[in-house]
Order: structure tokens, then sequence, then C-alpha cells
């Protein structure tokens, strides 16, 4: 999701598992990954009401019963923008089923909310539905999570193939849906038009490259090496690890295999991909990735970014960038490229997941907040924060007000219909029981790989042998 809670996850986590696994300095992580406080964000002036959310063909499902329902809908959403949109959507929902009452639980963000909702679960006393960051399936796979697929056959807007397929994915774990995703934002190159103006370029998403080989070539264009220092950047790719499934995939590769249930991070596609990085790092960057990073952070477009401060022309993250980032220029957004083992773009993405723990009393109710959330619901929360939806069928004509009062009203549909439309192409991500370790593994494989204390294929083949040993013991657990 995109807020300064879970943007903040996002941006710091990817980078301090790659400063970590090139183990750099303590002063320079301090450099590099934190740049000072997170900014607050100043959201754009909101209506004093729910704004109109637009009417389905047919309505979602309701509990039949008349007999008042209370559910408890367990999130950790702490920033003023989401306490300020939350109540809006939860009163039209209570307005569209006057049965059913949401009792809001804040335990907070970060590990203690993990720790609380699974000591619930475990305890017999189970929240009816919660908000996950981390993919449902680590959650399904210790049997913490109800399966919904009946409720998704009868359901009237969040059917099964009225989701983008990745991300409904990302919530399916042996033939089974535990979740629905609201969002899926999906990652993008952002460009600066201002840097690329002043160099005689033009930009436009059809002549933008479309490979490995043209990127690298036009990022040279802007390379400003002093003394020895890296001062300014093209395109710096070795960041926001949460992209590297779509990284392997755009050479032929692929991480983790879901129907076979098994990793394949040290397959040949993914040594080439390493190969690839290395070969970038020493002929355009000057081979250290302990001094590139000390020069500055070349991840993401956040403030004190490389990007956000005009000292890289290109960088990677996603849609929420658009307004969230609050990019101090003229951008525009391309289609990431693929590599010399790939034939297409691809992209990654990374949502809101909302799951209805195993043990609720009330699992129709729990199921019903859930599709709205998903799908009728959400063009509340899209009013507010440009979170792409998940939903096929979401009305295209419902903008982010904060983007369109930032860029005009064409360029924000501009940049809507891009994102929109980009998750037709996404990869398979987020659905393995051990994700959260193997991001870390994989993290740390291509920290040690940039630092050049392995090679690809020694640290790729390492970080299988641990990661498939993990998924083994995970696996032989459930028996």
């Amino acid at each position: 999701m995109r807020t300064e809670d879970s943007e903040v996850r996002r941006t710091v986590v990817s980078r301090r598992a790659f400063l970590r696994a090139t183990a750099i300095s303590a002063s320079a992580a301090v450099i590099a990954a934190c740049g000072g406080a997170p900014t607050t964000r100043q959201p754009a002036p909101p209506p004093t009401a729910a704004p109109g959310v637009a009417a389905p063909t047919t309505a979602p499902a309701q509990v039949e019963s008349t007999k008042q329902v209370t559910i408890e809908w367990f999130n950790r959403y702490t920033t003023p923008t989401t306490q300020e949109v939350l109540p809006l959507m939860i009163g039209e929902f209570e307005k569209q089923n006057p049965t059913i009452k949401v009792q809001y639980q804040n335990p907070g963000n970060g590990e203690g909310y993990i720790e609380t909702l699974l000591s619930r679960i475990a305890g017999g006393n189970p929240p009816d539905v919660a908000t996950l960051y981390e993919p449902p399936v680590e959650f399904a796979a210790r049997g913490s999570l109800l399966a919904i697929d009946d409720y998704l056959q009868s359901a009237r807007t969040a059917r099964p193939d009225a989701i983008y397929e990745a991300p409904l994915k990302s919530c399916q774990w042996q033939g089974k849906t535990y979740g629905l995703p609201s969002s899926a934002g999906a990652a993008a190159v952002y460009v600066n038009t201002e840097m690329f103006r002043e160099k005689g370029i033009s930009f436009s998403r059809d002549t933008f490259p479309k490979t490995w080989d043209e990127i690298r070539a036009l990022s040279r264009e802007f390379v400003v090496i002093d003394n020895g220092q890296l001062q300014q950047a093209g395109f710096v790719p070795f960041g926001n690890s949460w992209i590297y499934p779509a990284w392997s995939a755009m050479n032929g590769g692929q991480l983790y295999d879901s129907a076979g249930t098994r990793y394949t991070l040290d397959s040949d596609a993914n040594v080439a991909w390493l190969d690839y990085w290395v070969r970038w790092l020493n002929e355009d960057f000057g081979g250290d990735i302990e001094q590139l990073n000390v020069a500055g952070n070349w991840a993401g477009t956040y403030p004190e970014t490389a990007f956000n401060l005009g000292r890289a022309s290109m960088a990677t993250e996603g849609s929420w960038s658009t307004t969230d980032a609050e990019i101090p220029f003229e951008f525009d957004v391309a289609k990431l490229p693929f590599g010399p083992g790939g034939n297409r773009s691809l992209t990654a993405f990374w949502p809101n997941w909302w799951v209805v723990p195993k043990g609720t009393t009330n699992p129709e109710a729990a199921f019903q907040l859930v599709e709205y959330i998903a799908t009728t619901g959400w063009q509340i929360w899209y009013e507010y924060i440009m979170d792409t939806p998940s939903w096929k069928a979401f009305p295209p004509t419902v903008l982010t007000t904060r983007l369109v009062n930032a860029v005009g009203q064409e360029k924000a549909q501009d940049y809507n219909d891009f994102f929109a439309n980009y998750l037709n192409d996404a990869v398979e991500m987020w659905t393995s029981p051990i994700e959260t370790f193997a991001n870390d593994t994989l993290g740390s494989a291509v920290g040690e790989v940039l630092a050049k204390r392995k090679s690809p294929k020694e640290a790729l083949a390492e970080a299988q042998a641990l990661c498939q040993a993990k998924l083994d013991e995970t696996l032989k657990g459930q028996g």
C-alpha cells in the first residue's frame, strides 16, 4: 500500500537488506539508506464526505440475516490520510450493509502487529478481518487463514476472474484462495523529463529503451564522475529488491515455481542476469558497490534519493510514487526493459492484502467486507491515495485527487491508465510460504555478487540450497 506506513516499510526494508548484504559501514548505511527522517506527506484537500461511489452492475452479496453482526477488523494504518479515509470507507460499507457494524482494532504498525495477530489466531480469538503487508501464503501455509473460494464463487463483484491474475495468485496456496488484494501498485521506470530535455533527448514511451542494452546506452549519457566520485547517473538498477522477480523473468528466469513448489534461483537465466549487473557495475559505475552507495541513494524516487535530488535521470518505483514521493520536477513513467534472455517487458507489484483469519465466528460478514474493500470500496481510497486497484472493473475515470491537482486531469488519466494496463503484464510473485526468508536470502546473494565476494553462480547456488531447504522444512511441518 502507499501510505507513509507501508512505504516506509517497503523502501527502508528493501534498502536495508541491500546495504546489509553489501556490508557497507554503519556511517555509509546511514547516508545511503536513511537520508534523515521520513518526510511528512501532505494529502490533497479531501472531500467533506465520502466521494461518490459508482454503483456496480451487480451489488456485493448481502448477509441475508436481519440480525445485527459486529465484525472486528485488525489493521495497521496510522497515518493522517488513512485515518481520514477509512471512516468514509467503512461508513459507506455500513450504509450498504445495515446489519453489519465494523469495529476497528489497530495495534500499530511493525513486527508487533503480526505477533499479536498470530497470537490471537492461535488463542482462538481472531479478528474477523485483517490487513496484511506480507503475502497471505505465508499465513495460509501455517493454517492461520480461512480459504474463501466458496464465497468467491457466489460473489457479485470479486469473482476470481474479476481480479488481475498475478495479484490474485499472490493469495493462493495449494489450489485455494486465502484473501484478496485491494491494490497492486506496479513497478515502472520513472524519468526526469527535465534532465532529458537538458540533454536534448526527447521522451516518449514508444521510443523509450526496450532492452537492458538500450537503457544502459541511454544511462551513460547522464553519468558524471568527478575525481573518481559518481556525481550524477542515468539509471542504477540494483536497488528496490521487491522488483527482483520481474528482473529475473525479463531475462527468461524465475525465482520460485509455485506449481512445482520449488525454488529456481540458480538457473542459468538468473546467473546471466547477475552477470549482466556485474558488468554494468564495472563498466559504467567504477565497479565498487560500496563506493557507489556512499555516493548516493540510487534506489527509488523518494526524498533524499538521487532521483528526487536531480542526480539520476531514471529510477524504479511503484505507482504510488506519482503522488507519495513528492517528486519536485516534471517526470514521466515507462515500462521496465527486458534482458538478453527475455522478449518483453514485465512488471512487479506490491499489494494491500485483506484476509479472513481462521476461527472467525462471522465468516460471511467478514468476506463481505473483504469483497467490498477489494472492489467498489477502493474507489473511496483511490481518490485519496494512488494505490492501483487489483479489481479489473474499477471505474477508469476515478482518479486520485492529489495527482490531478499536481499534474492535471489529462496526465493523471494517462498515469492511471498506464499502471492499470501494466498489471496485465505482472509477473507471478509473493506465492511462496517462505517469501520473507527467500527475499532476504536473495537480497544477500545479490549483495555478495555486487561486492565481488562471490560469483553469481556461487552465490545463487548457496541461496538456492538455503531456500529449498527452508521450503522443504516448512512443507514437512505441514504434514
